[in-house]
């Protein structure tokens, strides 16, 4: 056989093993993707009410303990099976920012809101941005359940309770101050029960929300 004709051979051979790599590679992806589809059902929207990551730390790595908080707090409610939204992270409508935040809130079922010290003011001088306050009380008001989880480090009035207990939604304290590390905390068993229960909080009114009008069979 002539050395055309094995070049020619082998090139054919590599062509097929790579058509076939990426078979497989698309097959997974499919599956994948049918998988993700069929675990939709579990991931209910909630609304993740957070400052910006820019305003807690530098803009790239080595990041500040409370950016690294809020990705931990990301995670974790998705560790439970519901999806975070947040403004504009997963989601963007073309109204003004108070009737997104409206529309966010209508189309969730339920709250978290994380206040954490900020590196700078905001640029009307505020110590934090004011839509902490309105975005958690919108919630409250439209009767979302709702975890408010807060650093020690900043002083905050209104929904976050400075100026008194506002129970059942005293805020969760991150005693960052006292060195109690981002790990410490959300392995904490006060972390744990709160986010249990109100996930519980989310799923009950979910189902209540999207069930059928009328029942069918009675199991009483």
């Amino acid at each position: 056989m002539s050395k055309d004709k094995l070049k020619d051979k082998h090139h054919d051979s590599s062509s097929k093993e790579a058509i076939s790599n990426e078979k497989h590679k698309q097959a997974y992806a499919d599956m994948n993707d049918l998988n993700d589809a069929a675990s939709a059902f579990f991931r209910i929207p909630v609304f993740f009410s957070h400052q910006n990551l820019f305003t807690l730390g530098p803009s790239q790595p080595p990041l500040s303990q409370e950016q690294l908080f809020i990705i931990r707090l990301f995670k974790e409610i998705q560790k439970v099976l519901l999806f975070p939204r947040t403004i504009p992270n997963t989601d963007q409508y073309p109204n003004t920012t108070l009737e997104n935040i409206r529309t966010m809130i209508n189309s969730s079922y339920g709250t978290i809101a994380a206040l954490l010290k900020p590196t700078r003011a905001t640029g009307q001088g505020e110590p934090y941005s004011p839509f902490l306050q309105i975005e958690p009380s919108m919630s409250l008001q439209y009767g979302l359940p709702l975890i408010l989880v807060k650093q020690d480090t900043i002083s905050a009035g209104g929904i976050w309770g400075d100026a008194g207990p506002l129970a059942p939604y005293t805020p969760l304290t991150w005693h960052s101050s006292t060195g109690v590390t981002v790990n410490e905390f959300f392995e904490s068993v006060q972390w744990k029960e709160a986010l249990q229960n109100w996930a519980g909080q989310v799923r009950s009114g979910y189902f209540i929300q999207t069930g059928p009008e009328y029942k069918y069979s009675c199991n009483d």
